[in-house]
């Protein structure tokens, strides 16, 4: 009661309203430095606990003196200048202090001494503060206020340390804010109200009002200037640090070379738009883009010349895309982007083939032409998936179906291309497997002379039966066996038991294999043919090697020296699938063909197609004028076989004459007198 009586009846309201606004502003910054020095790592935590034992301190004795430049005691009142200092650098030093104390890992060390401390300097600021108050007359003090305010001080201090470690929302700051106002407010009226003051007889006159206000206002200046210096270091820090961080995170989430989202970019938008898709149920599209031929300028071209060639597709890109569409570079020559709002199939697609053609577009790069296009996989959200692997996963189903129909296109996630990949991924591991254990079984189909009608050879062609699939396809295994790298093994094997098995045979029948546009390309090839020749004893005129014209396709010198050396161990060398390919008469002048073979995609469509009529008729004038024999592939009918002879080929293979069988049945068919004798 005697604290509100005091407060009410002996201060000038009007000064302790400044002083209360002094302790409110000087408890906010207060808290928001302290809170920066207890949370602050290494020596940094030094420099913070500097400026706010400093900036606290002023605020504290500010408050404290133009609180007691309030106080009216009616009697003349002097100040003693060096004390009064002194109370403000015990402010000072004794924050400091206590926040030393706070930094400790201990957190009862941290608290009861750190809060303590804090709340004994505040205590001794004021009272010696008060013993630097020099009034005429008679001064007494009642103990039981002075324990209590010193009491109020250190609890409310404690609890102030307990909270700025946790402190984290607005309600933390304003409660902490309210515990170190309460403990300087609190401190300085419970010792005023213990501050009693007897005027002596006959002097009455009381403090220079007008003076002290003055003064009062004057001080108040210089604590908030102190202050706002301790609040605006801090801002400015933070602003740098917000400053820092930013730029950081844009360099943690975007490609410094496109300046597009990176793979974590595109992770984070992705994510954050599958869950606004859980929340609101806002559809989008997920495509991914693979540029196609870009190794080629990287390779021939050169990396800056490839890398301003990425920078032009990600803008060309950004225009084709609506504006505010997600565009990222997850990596390497891979672009995505999150087109919002897109539910609908044709969307998507009608944007994918744009990306596809803009990009089709040639590049030109410091006067060099650069060349490439694009395959674009779609995925529909939530049609396709509502989460972000989910997505990925489809989109790149569709992406590996653009790119394996032949590239430059876009391709929308279906679930059966999913089942497709599925199987696809499963005959990889069992065609692993069966490389390891030679799995593999040949077959051969007869090749017979147009005049004669006898066998004049045999084509081995490869079959695999997998145990979980039965008998696959080779049209579906080889091009996997080519991806895995597996071919050339297969291929070995293949070209070293078919010289064995055609070794069995009669002397007049030829062998045929066909070789792979990687076996082709590898320069183990001649020595690989002259060891499976050694080992079988198979004369090499009685083999011929297959090659296709796409085999040679870029390559043309690699493979003109191999097919060369090839050629002098003896081997024969013929064009397999002739006319489905390019610069076939370039490749007739220059490399070592003594045979062609006319694909089955022409035989197939005679006699009635004229097209294919041509075509057959050219090539076979073609083979007659260059002196190379003519084979004609998938004979069905006999209305085909009756045409390419009439055309004047050399030699006949179809299912007409025969469908592929072992070996020893080819045997068999070539001594029909060994088969009569065994029965």
């Amino acid at each position: 009661m005697r604290v509100l009586t005091c407060l009410v009846e002996d201060h000038n309201l009007s000064l302790v309203l400044l002083a209360v606004l002094m302790c409110l502003v000087g408890s906010y910054v207060s808290v928001r430095l302290f809170h920066r020095t207890i949370v602050e790592k290494d020596s940094a935590r030094f420099y913070w606990c500097f400026l706010s034992a400093l900036t606290a301190g002023a605020a504290i004795w500010a408050t404290h003196f133009i609180a007691m430049l309030g106080y009216r005691p009616n009697a003349p009142v002097t100040f003693d200048g060096p004390l009064t200092i002194f109370s403000a650098l015990i402010a000072v030093g004794g924050t400091a202090i206590g926040l030393l104390f706070a930094m400790h890992r201990n957190r009862r060390i941290a608290i009861w001494c750190g809060g303590g401390t804090i709340g004994l300097a505040i205590a001794a600021m004021h009272y010696v503060g008060m013993f630097a108050y020099r009034v005429d007359g008679m001064v007494s003090w009642i103990p039981s206020y002075v324990f209590t305010s010193i009491a109020v001080a250190v609890l409310l201090c404690a609890a102030l340390v307990g909270r700025l470690s946790k402190m984290s929302g607005p309600l933390d700051v304003m409660a902490s804010v309210a515990l170190l106002s309460a403990a300087i407010a609190g401190l300085h009226f419970t010792g005023m109200a213990a501050f009693v003051v007897t005027p002596l007889a006959g002097v009455s006159v009381g403090a220079d009002s007008a003076a002290f206000t003055a003064m009062a206002t004057a001080i108040a200046l210089v604590a908030f200037l102190i202050v706002g210096a301790g609040i605006s270091t801090h801002l400015l820090e933070r602003k740098t640090q917000s400053d820092s961080q930013a730029r950081l995170q844009h360099i943690a989430l975007h490609d410094a070379l496109t300046e597009i989202a990176n793979r974590r970019g595109f992770t984070a938008a992705l994510e954050d738009e599958c869950q606004k898709l859980r929340r609101y149920g806002r559809p989008f599209a997920l495509m991914l883009i693979d540029l196609d031929r870009f190794k080629p300028i990287n390779d021939t071209l050169g990396h800056p010349v490839g890398d301003e060639v990425l920078r032009r597709v990600a803008a060309r890109i950004k225009r084709a895309i609506r504006h505010g569409d997600f565009l990222a570079r997850p990596g390497g020559d891979e672009f995505a982007v999150i087109a919002y709002g897109i539910g609908e199939e044709a969307d998507a697609v009608h944007m994918a083939e744009r990306i596809v053609e803009i990009l089709d577009r040639p590049y030109i790069v410091d006067g060099n032409v650069a060349e490439l296009g694009a395959s674009v996989g779609i995925a529909l959200a939530p049609d396709h998936g509502s989460t972000a692997d989910e997505l990925v996963q489809r989109t790149d189903v569709a992406l590996y179906t653009a790119k394996q129909e032949g590239k430059g296109r876009s391709c929308i996630f279906r679930h059966e291309l999913s089942d497709a990949l599925e199987r696809r991924r499963l005959i990889e591991a069992d065609l692993r497997r069966a490389c390891m254990r030679d799995d593999f079984n040949l077959v051969y189909q007869p090749i017979t002379d147009t005049a004669t009608g006898r066998i004049t050879g045999a084509e081995a062609l490869l079959r695999w039966t997998c145990a979980d699939r039965g008998e696959v396809s080779p049209a579906e295994f080889i091009p996997i066996a080519e991806e895995l790298g597996l071919v050339s093994r297969i291929g070995a094997g293949v070209l070293k038991q078919a010289c064995l098995d055609a070794a069995e045979w009669p002397d007049t029948i030829d062998l045929s294999v066909n070789i792979s546009p990687v076996q082709l390309l590898d320069p183990r090839l001649p020595q690989l043919v002259s060891q499976a020749l050694d080992e079988s004893a198979l004369d090499p005129a009685r083999l011929e090697l297959e090659i296709t014209e796409t085999a040679l396709l870029g390559n043309d010198e690699i493979a003109m020296e191999i097919l060369q050396q090839i050629r002098d161990l003896g081997v024969r060398i013929s064009l397999d699938d002739f006319g489905t390919g390019y610069s076939s008469l370039s490749y007739l002048h220059r490399f070592p063909i003594s045979r062609i073979k006319i694909d089955k995609s022409f035989v197939r469509q005679l006699p009635g197609d004229q097209n294919s009529v041509s075509i057959i008729r050219a090539i076979s004038q073609l083979g007659r004028s260059m002196d190379l024999r003519i084979t004609a592939e998938g004979i069905e009918t006999q209305d085909q076989l009756d045409f390419v002879s009439q055309q004047g080929c050399d030699n006949l293979q179809g299912f007409l004459i025969s469908h592929p069988i072992s070996s020893t049945d080819l045997v068999n068919m070539l001594n029909p007198a060994v088969e009569r004798s065994a029965a």
